[in-house]
């Protein structure tokens, strides 16, 4: 399986035409924009050293884990795929992050590192890619430091748009294997209830990504023809601003955007130890209803 899903990905860093792209395109700047102002309201400012789940937005030109680096913070990527591990290094070097960013080729399942070596780790559209999926979330919890922060965010099926559906047909008819694998969606209940079964408090639940996934998907392509009237659309940009500005103003509406996100601490002497908190994740039943 781990061969494969390596295998595969490999794949991916050498024909996704997102991993070509030389500038943002329009949907990257605004997802960027989201995310960065998400963390910026769900945790503190005291996290160091951060660990990020795959380096796939960082091989992109969306780059999540580059701008939460700041002037005073360390970022630490793990991903499976050797060739998206270069590209990410790559962009950190054109970015000037030589010392800050440290990128390591590894399965997020049984992440390379030592318990509680971070400050705060996260994942944004990550774990869903594995069926092992709640293993992959305790290794974020393993990792963070006592009253360290863990932020994961998922696929939701509560999409606004449908996006669980959409995500079928295109799977189905072959225009996404280039981009990402099948992915399992959630439900607000599943989230959380992974969340508490791992042993984090004060969780918090919230969303992001409220446009519509399809309006994504429709950027990507148009720019990997060479030709993408988006970028000079002056409608398109102020339909995600719009929708950008909806979603910060009126946080009831994340429940029905792209994406749902968790954020809890780790307590201490609360780590039960691995055995016991993957046998919490997998006996949960409603974990296991997928999509």
């Amino acid at each position: 399986m781990e061969r494969s899903l390596s295998a595969y990905w490999d794949w991916v860093a050498r024909t996704s035409f997102h991993l070509r792209q030389d500038r943002p395109s329009v949907t990257d700047i605004f997802y960027r924009q989201i995310v960065l102002s998400l963390i910026n309201q769900l945790t503190s400012s005291n996290a160091r050293r951060i660990l990020k789940l795959d380096a796939y937005n960082e091989a992109t030109n969306t780059q999540y884990g580059f701008y939460m680096i700041g002037d005073d913070r360390e970022l630490v990527l793990v991903d499976i795929s050797a060739g998206i591990a270069k590209r990410a290094a790559e962009r950190a070097n054109t970015k000037k992050l030589y010392n800050r960013a440290h990128i390591i080729v590894g399965d997020f399942r049984h992440l390379p590192l030592r318990s509680e070596c971070v400050d705060m780790s996260c994942s944004f559209g990550s774990i869903e890619h594995v069926p092992e999926y709640d293993v992959a979330f305790y290794e974020q919890v393993r990792v963070v430091r006592d009253g360290g922060e863990v932020v994961v965010g998922v696929p939701n099926i509560a999409n606004l748009w449908f996006r669980v559906l959409s995500a079928k047909i295109l799977h189905l008819l072959g225009l996404m294997k280039k981009m990402t694998n099948p992915e399992k969606h959630f439900l607000r209940p599943q989230l959380i209830a992974l969340a508490k079964s791992l042993g984090l408090s004060r969780v918090v639940f919230s969303g992001y990504h409220l446009f519509p996934k399809q309006l994504r998907w429709l950027d990507l392509w148009l720019d990997s023809r060479g030709r993408n009237p988006l970028r000079r659309s002056g409608f398109f940009f102020w339909l995600l601003k719009g929708f950008t500005l909806l979603e910060l103003k009126y946080p009831f509406t994340r429940n029905f955007a792209e994406m749902i996100i968790v954020r809890g601490v780790r307590v201490v002497g609360r780590d039960r130890g691995r055995r016991s908190i993957e046998d919490a994740a997998t006996g949960i039943s409603l974990l296991k209803q997928s999509t």
